[in-house]
Formats: C-alpha cells, structure tokens, sequence
C-alpha cells in the first residue's frame, strides 16, 4: 500500500508541476507581465447614437417635431465637419425614417455632446499627450449614411473639443458604403444567403416556442398602440430575422387574420413613448421591460451564432482589428526610421446603432451586457503595446482592451475570461471558420470561411 501510495504521490506531483507549466505558459496570452509598461497606441470608438424619435411613424407629428433640434442647432454642430459620400449615393435603409421619424432629438444632441466631453477626460494624458495633443488630424470618422448616425458624431466633436472652432481642414465624416457593414441588418444584406441564415435559425425550436409564449403579449402591445400608428407605419420592416419575407402572414401554415407589429418595431415604440411618459393607459413599464428583454434576448439569441455572427459583422471586425495592425506596423516604422510619415489615427469613431453594438460584441465573442445598450452607448477598443520595463523599449506584445460604456468586457474565446487579448489571437479569431450542419442528416447547410457565406446544402 505505501508503494502504491508513493506512486499516487509522484504522479499527483507530476501532475501539479505539468498544471503549473502549461498555467504559466498560458498566462502570457492572458495577460501582460506584471514589470511591462504599458502604453496605449490607439483607441477605437463605436457608439450608439443619441436619443430619437421613433422610426416608425406615429399620429401625433407635431410632437415629435417639437422634440427635434432647431436648425440652427444642427448647422451650430456641423460647422468644422465635411461628409464623404459615394458618388452613386448610398442604399436607404428601411429604419433610416422620414420627416420627424427617426430622427436625433434635442435631448439627443446633448447626450452625445456629453459622450465627447467624457472621451475627452478619459483620452487626456493617456490616448492624447503634450507631444501629440488633441488635434482634427489625429482623428478618423465613419458613420452610416443616417442624419441621426451623421448628427451623432458631429454633437461628439462639439464635446471632444469643448465646443472650440475646429481648425481647417474640416473634420472628414467618411459614409462611404457604410450602410452596407457597419450593421448586421443592411439592406440589401452583404450576401443574399444571410437571409435564408436568418429564416433558418428563426426556425429553431426554441425560438418558436418562445415566440408562441409572447405571442399574446405582441397582440396585446399592437392593439394597445393602434390607434397612435401613423400613416406608413406596417410598412417599416428591419431587424435581424424580421425582414418583411413571402410567408409574413404565414404561421404554422394557417393564414393570420391578422399580425402582430414585429418585435424590433414594438420595442422602439415603447422606448421612445415610456421616455416621454406617452405609454398608453392598457400597458405597463413592466410590458415595456418585458418587450425590451424579449427583443434583446432575440438578438443576441440569433447573432451570439457563430455563423450569422460572421457573415453580419466580419467586414466591420475586420477592419477594426487590421486597423490596429496598420497602426503598430506604422508605429515600429515611425520607431525605426527618421522619415517623414503621414501619422495613423489615435482616435477612430464610428457612429452607429444598437444593433452594431450587439453584432460586435457577438462577433468578438465578448461578455454580454447585463442591459441592452441605451442611446449614446459605446464600445471601445484600446490598442495597449506592452514594452520591457527600461530604457530600451522593446516592445513584447500588443493587447486589445474592449469595454462598453467604460465597463471592461473580458473575451470569452480563451480558455479563461481574460481582460486582454493579444492583437494577433484577436487577428485569428476574426479569420476562424465556422459551420451549421443538418441535425437530422448530418450534412453541412451553411459555411462561413474566408470572409464568405456558403449556402452548401439547399433545404
């Protein structure tokens, strides 16, 4: 028995010492050593606009256009920006809105000014330094081709630059095709195959059984808001697996006299009503929360797929991730030579919406939020180079920080939550591939590789 006890020992300490080996190589993809220094190179900024009136339109039109910025307010916060648009204009979406519909408010312009003032105490000192100040040229914008989205990033500026006159050049707001990857939801999709993805993930299971669960609830908040719809509003279609399609008055086969209004358009509804205490008297806040969990829950339920993830926002992520590695590869070419450059950003923004939020945060497989991002959120990306402690600077890795609304997002692709990522595991993370097989024959349906959508078996 002591033999056999004496051999339990050696291999319980064999296998402590491999468990201690393999934490502490796995340690250096998941954070930095503690004697590095850590410097920020460049930050990336997604955010949600500011608060809007409601995409789909209502009776009570004066309201809302009392609810919006005068004009001299929106000439007030363009002064100092320019847009870059294509020259065959860019695709209107189906949530883009119409007259007061969709559209920044007052309200709206403030919290975004807000935001600009928050990026600016946050940057001060870390992002942006005596040697390389807050400046136009240090900066690049995108936004989509929304006046809500375009609003956004110019009341932004307003707050980042304390309201200062902008230098000349003009601050570019670059909406070039944007439309078409800055949402998961474009319209028309990047790929015509996202479709047929979205229709058959809606068809899972569980998703239907929810649906019949809530689906006296959609009635109940469509009757309820019935008599406030305006002119146009059943014709509004957006959203992930709610796009207007052949078989929309189709359920289980039996035609529906009548539909409920979809999801997406029922919680944008209700938000922008129980903002303003407008909420008809048949519902309640906790109706309002309930549609609001249920939409989120839809989402994230439909873009957490690894597969959809991809073939909505990959364009986006990538772009995101090879921008960081444009700026390290300039910064060690700024490091190693004493030529003039033209200077890599600091600070990138991309003005969106919600739904770029959560098809990122799904895309880059991050901690979900406890709540759905409110107007004005924003995801940020800090590019942190980790350097030797001392004077030579060698630089040991590059790390990538995300956080949404200055709370830290840890990634959920490494083997542990980690706080961190390296820039070159985020880099083959983006480029892995992905399928979704048939659970009856087995057989591959759709593949997402190399930056495409595959349908591979038809239905």
């Amino acid at each position: 028995p002591s033999h056999h006890m004496n051999i339990m020992a050696k291999a319980s300490l064999l296998l402590s010492v491999c468990l201690l080996v393999a934490s502490s190589s796995a340690s250096s993809f998941s954070k930095p050593n503690p004697t590095s220094k850590l410097r920020l190179q460049q930050v990336l900024v997604v955010h949600r606009h500011g608060d809007r009136s409601p995409i789909t339109p209502l009776k009570d039109e004066d309201f809302w256009q009392s609810q919006l910025p005068q004009p001299h307010v929106l000439e007030g916060i363009a002064k100092g920006t320019t847009l870059v648009r294509p020259p065959e204009g860019n695709p209107i979406h189906g949530a883009h809105g119409r007259g007061p519909f969709g559209q920044l408010t007052m309200m709206g312009v403030l919290q975004m000014a807000s935001l600009g003032e928050r990026l600016r105490e946050e940057l001060q000192d870390t992002l942006f330094t005596d040697e390389k100040p807050l400046h136009p040229s240090r900066i690049r914008i995108m936004s989509t081709d929304f006046p809500r989205t375009i609003q956004s990033v110019q009341a932004l500026l307003t707050g980042l630059f304390e309201g200062a006159q902008l230098d000349a050049p003009a601050i570019e707001i670059d909406v070039r095709r944007t439309n078409s990857y800055l949402i998961p939801d474009p319209q028309p999709r990047q790929s015509p195959t996202q479709l047929v993805l979205e229709s058959h993930l809606a068809k899972r299971p569980h998703l239907v059984e929810k649906e019949k669960e809530l689906n006296e609830l959609a009635h109940k908040v469509t009757d309820a808001l019935q008599d406030q719809l305006g002119e146009g509003a059943m014709g509004v279609s957006f959203g992930i697996g709610e796009e207007k399609s052949q078989d929309d008055d189709d359920i289980d086969g039996k035609k529906m006299k009548k539909k409920p209004l979809a999801w997406a358009k029922l919680a944008e509804i209700l938000t922008c009503l129980h903002s303003r205490d407008l909420l008809p008297p048949t519902l309640s806040k906790e109706d309002v929360e309930q549609v609001n969990k249920h939409v989120a829950w839809r989402w994230f339920e439909n873009l957490s797929h690894p597969v959809l993830a991809k073939s909505a926002m990959w364009k986006f992520a990538n772009k995101m991730v090879e921008d960081m590695e444009h700026k390290v590869e300039c910064a060690k070419r700024e490091d190693e030579s004493s030529e003039e450059h033209i200077e890599e950003p600091l600070l990138c923004i991309y003005s969106a919406h919600d739904s770029t939020l959560i098809g990122l945060l799904c895309v880059l497989q991050l901690e979900q939020p406890e709540s759905w991002p409110e107007y004005g959120s924003y995801l940020k990306a800090e590019l942190i180079q980790e350097e030797k402690d001392g004077d030579s600077k060698e630089v040991l890795q590059h790390w990538v920080r995300f956080s949404l609304n200055g709370q830290v997002l840890r990634s959920t692709w490494t083997n542990e939550p980690a706080d961190m990522v390296p820039l070159s595991k985020l880099s083959e993370m983006i480029h892995s591939e992905h399928d979704i097989y048939c659970q009856h024959t087995g057989s591959k349906l759709f593949t997402w590789k190399n930056g495409a959508l595959v349908h591979t078996k038809s239905q």
